[in-house]
């Protein structure tokens, strides 16, 4: 059985095939990349954020020029909605007041959980 050649038609069919396969996983490895870029800043800002807010608590100045800050940026009202305790004193007052008075409640519920200890029994 004779072995045919290619035609040029079928080879620039092949190498035509061959670059977009070459095109798609280009753009595969471009997606993921934008993929990887996103979560890494996800991930910074939930670092920098849960920063923010541990400071907060300490330093009443940032805490001042944080809120500052936030009132000027933060300006669609659904995500005003969220940070409340962010943008105002009085509500980041309340805030903290309730959530002294939920760790002070959960803390006797755990107390109030927690077995009595039994007498000690002696060694045989």
């Amino acid at each position: 059985m004779p072995h045919g050649r290619k035609t040029t038609e079928q080879l620039i069919a092949e190498e035509e095939k061959k670059v977009e396969q070459v095109k798609a996983r280009v753009a595969e490895l471009k997606a993921r990349q934008r993929a990887d870029e996103r979560k890494r800043d996800s991930h910074r800002k939930i670092i920098v954020g849960a920063a923010a807010m541990a400071h907060i608590r300490i330093d009443p100045q940032f805490r001042k020029q944080l809120r500052e800050a936030l009132n000027a940026a933060v300006t669609d009202a659904k995500q005003r909605k969220v940070i409340p305790d962010l943008l105002d004193e009085q509500a980041y007052n309340d805030a903290m007041r309730a959530a002294a008075k939920r760790a002070a409640a959960e803390a006797e519920e755990a107390a109030a959980e927690k077995p009595v200890s039994q007498e000690k029994r002696p060694a045989r």
